[in-house]
């Protein structure tokens, strides 16, 4: 029997505290994680002390390092629009290691805004799932 920590891995993320303030009003993680021995992938963003009308998105990246190098944006995203300035939301996107392309194993992800007065206070982790091993084959 599995227990869940030996299927779950809570792996690399990144945050700020002031999104619309960073460099081209973006953060990506600091490191990608490799895919090597697990299916899926997801990215959960947390998103407070949005401004009126500002669209936070989180995209996923697929890259052939662990330094993100040759990065390039998966088609996977999820967008949030805030109505007023208190909103909050989380977000989330995932995919399957099948769905990278040849030659890329690691999995990155980059929150942005469209909104530059830098209110926005977020957060994004990775959390990797289904692991794979050579010499066994995990039960569905």
């Amino acid at each position: 029997m599995h227990k869940m920590s030996e299927n779950l891995r809570p792996t690399y993320g990144a945050q700020s505290e002031a999104l619309g303030g960073e460099s081209s009003d973006k953060i990506e993680t600091a490191a990608f994680a490799n895919m090597e021995n697990y299916d899926v992938i997801a990215a959960y963003a947390q998103a407070v002390e949005l401004a009126s009308d500002s669209v936070i998105t989180l995209t996923l990246l697929e890259a052939t390092s662990a330094a993100g190098a040759g990065s390039a944006s998966l088609s996977i995203t999820d967008a949030f629009t805030s109505t007023n300035v208190t909103d909050t939301d989380l977000l989330q996107a995932e995919v399957r290691a099948e769905g990278l392309s040849a030659g890329f194993n690691f999995v990155g992800a980059r929150l942005e805004t469209d909104d530059a007065s830098g209110t926005e206070v977020v957060g994004v982790i990775l959390v990797q799932g289904r692991p794979r091993y050579a010499q066994a084959t995990l039960p569905a």
